[in-house]
């Protein structure tokens, strides 16, 4: 059985004031959505999760073998709004690199 890596992401969910996920009307939905249970299901666990007050964001940290997963996962959000999933890593692994950048160079863009 072939082992897939799995990879630190950030999501970020930046929402409007009058579509709060946290709000009376959604806020059951969303804890029985962003739970271990349901994660599990898309193939993400949760490292932390929070709502930073007044700023209507959402902040998770996942783990996952894609950004696709994360993004599946996350897709019930209400829109309008932003997500973003970036790729993280730890503060250990980017000693063990020597820095905080890309895990992997990024590919330089073609010159016509």
């Amino acid at each position: 059985m072939e082992e897939i890596p799995i990879a630190l992401f950030v999501a970020q969910h930046r929402h409007p004031t009058g579509q709060c996920p946290a709000s009376p009307g959604s806020g059951p939905l969303l804890l029985s959505r962003v739970s271990a249970a349901t994660a599990a299901r898309y193939g993400v666990t949760i490292e932390a999760e929070a709502l930073i007050d007044g700023e209507h964001l959402l902040l998770l940290v996942v783990r996952a073998a894609s950004q696709e997963a994360v993004e599946r996962f996350l897709a019930f959000l209400p829109g309008p709004g932003c997500l973003r999933v970036l790729p993280a890593c730890s503060a250990e692994e980017a000693v063990q690199r020597g820095g905080c950048g890309p895990a992997f160079p990024p590919v330089p863009e073609a010159t016509w």
